[in-house]
């Protein structure tokens, strides 16, 4: 952004601040008046925007800096600014046209090209999509919360419903034999399955207390990261083992039934990528294993200390509480996820904040909105084993 668009968005501020000043002190024609400056000023920051954008593509994507140089726009620096104003909205502070300009070159930048539109912003509202940095910092603790869709397949889109071809895993013939100067058949093809997908918006609201929103900028984000962290996870979670569930149980009485899932109910190139999902009773059970020399059957991963290995698979872990056991039997999900499920996910967080829905006025709070949009979708079917194991202690 040129100094003199800075200039002119400055300017235009003050115009609005003006007019609001006036109407708020009845003088109605004053401010009628004061409107024509600030259509005026309008008109001007549109085409001094449209003039720098012009210049921008015609200098192969680039910017004018202050001093008229060719330059780079700084993503970082552009990251920080908008997070500043996302903190700003969360608190309910009044969004300047300057900083809007700032709102519209980050989704041009970052979230245009993932075809994501914005809504408008309205003064000390913000309804904008989380900074992609703060994303970022979400994701890897979700991964901390043992967020399950790191094991499936994840796949992001822009639409909210479509359709993905996927090559199914059918029976091939081999090629045909040829004779010397002989005529090549054609072959079988590959075959493929239409899978469709319906991005659903899931969503909820956390009251921010106005101790929080006085605190610094470092503290209300963390707050708000690590709580939408954990509810995004969670999500998460429920959905991919309700679509675990759709399998056919299968009884697995001890160890040998473990090996013949791994070794005959699932294709060698499942198997051999296969990962072993449990609940806390399961794992139990596992780590209680030894063989016939007393040594445990679970091998440390030394790639990612504290996880343990079964004859090479990883084994997830989560709570009994989101995935219970059966009587006497714990759920023991054997299979290659990325094979048996897709995740669609229409890509960003979105945030909005109130201090007037809901029970934020009674309470006088802020509430904050978080809005994730997904679709968890079957794709191999015999890609998993949903397993019963018998956990009964042994006499």
């Amino acid at each position: 952004m040129t100094k003199e668009l800075r200039a002119l968005l400055q300017k235009l501020d003050n115009a609005k601040q003006e007019v609001r000043s006036l109407l708020a002190e009845d003088k109605t024609q004053e401010a009628k008046d004061k409107m024509d400056e600030v259509r005026s000023l309008q008109a001007k920051v549109d085409l001094q925007r449209e003039l720098e954008e012009t210049e921008a593509r015609g200098l192969g994507g680039k910017e004018l800096n202050d001093d008229g140089n060719v330059e780079e726009r700084d993503m970082q620096e552009l990251e920080k600014e908008y997070t500043g104003i996302v903190l700003r909205g969360i608190r309910r502070r009044p969004i300047s046209e300057e900083m809007r300009s700032v709102i519209r070159e980050y989704e041009k930048r970052a979230v245009m090209n993932e075809g994501n539109t914005n809504p408008a912003i309205a003064d000390g509202d913000v309804g904008i999509v989380v900074p992609q940095d703060i994303q970022t910092q979400i994701n890897t603790l979700m991964r901390d919360w043992n967020d399950l869709s790191q094991y499936v397949t994840v796949e992001n889109v822009t639409a909210l419903s479509g359709t993905r071809v996927m090559e199914s895993d059918a029976d091939m013939t081999p090629f045909a034999d040829v004779d010397e100067y002989g005529i090549i058949q054609a072959t079988d093809n590959p075959k493929f399955t239409p899978i469709s997908y319906k991005v659903k918006k899931r969503a909820g609201y956390l009251p921010l207390t106005n101790e929080l929103l006085q605190d610094n900028d470092a503290n209300l984000l963390g707050y708000v990261t690590n709580w939408i962290a954990r509810k995004a996870a969670h999500t998460r979670n429920v959905h991919i083992i309700n679509l675990l569930k759709t399998i056919t149980p299968k009884t697995l009485a001890d160890l040998k039934a473990i090996n013949t899932v791994l070794n005959v109910d699932l294709d060698p190139a499942i198997s051999r990528s296969a990962v072993i999902l449990t609940n806390q009773d399961g794992f139990n059970w596992l780590d209680n294993q030894v063989d016939g020399k007393g040594r445990p059957i679970l091998m440390d991963d030394f790639t990612q200390p504290g996880r343990k290995l079964f004859k090479g698979r990883p084994i997830a872990v989560v709570s009994n509480r989101n995935l219970p056991s059966d009587g006497t039997n714990a759920p023991l999900i054997i299979g290659n996820l990325k094979q048996f499920m897709v995740l669609f996910n229409r890509r960003f967080f979105e945030l909005a904040s109130t201090r007037e829905g809901g029970d934020a006025w009674r309470r006088d709070t802020t509430e904050l909105r978080t809005i994730m949009r997904d679709d968890y979708v079957k794709w191999d079917a015999e890609a998993a084993v949903f397993g019963q194991l018998d956990i009964t202690p042994t006499p």
